[in-house]
């Protein structure tokens, strides 16, 4: 006797979702922006690259890098799901810039599915708006803050050694 299993997958994206749920993401920047931790040009050019990410459906996750002297020391963690299993739409909000240290600052960083077939476009597009390809994601246990999704489509966030 033999069977046969057949699975199938079903992404929720669309637009309008990724753009409704960056907006969530968009107020967290907004918070360090008025924290003076970013600058508003940063934060905007941040939010424009990340819905590009999205709207190519190559990025996997990106993270708010908080380095002190130079060194990491944490973060947050916007994990992407899309299959359709995030319902929890969080307020946004819930980041205190005034528990980072004196002279902490942010940076991006996105990890991306290279192997997309637009993969050489999205390359040449974080190359015309500086971006480098020698970023390194942030390492330590992350802890599950919350979600922002709409119709299954969304981001976790989590925080990392903060």
């Amino acid at each position: 006797m033999s069977e046969t299993y057949t699975a199938t997958y079903t992404s929720t994206y669309t637009e309008s979702r990724a753009v409704a749920v960056m907006t969530n993401a968009l107020e967290d920047f907004a918070v360090l922006v008025a924290a003076r931790k970013i600058g508003y040009d940063s934060a905007q050019k941040w939010m424009e690259d990340l819905l590009y990410l999205a709207k190519a459906r190559v990025l996997k996750y990106f993270e708010l890098q908080y380095h002190t002297n130079g060194t990491k020391i944490g973060g947050y963690k916007y994990t992407l799901s899309d299959d359709g299993s995030l319902h929890e739409n969080s307020q946004s909000g819930g980041i205190d810039p005034y528990e980072m240290p004196t002279g902490c600052t942010v940076s991006l960083f996105a990890n991306i599915d290279w192997q997309k077939n637009n993969s050489s476009d999205v390359k040449e597009y974080l190359a015309s708006r500086g971006w480098g390809m020698n970023g390194t994601a942030l390492g330590g246990q992350a802890v599950y803050e919350r979600a922002y999704s709409k119709d299954g489509y969304g981001l976790m966030r989590y925080r990392i050694n903060l």
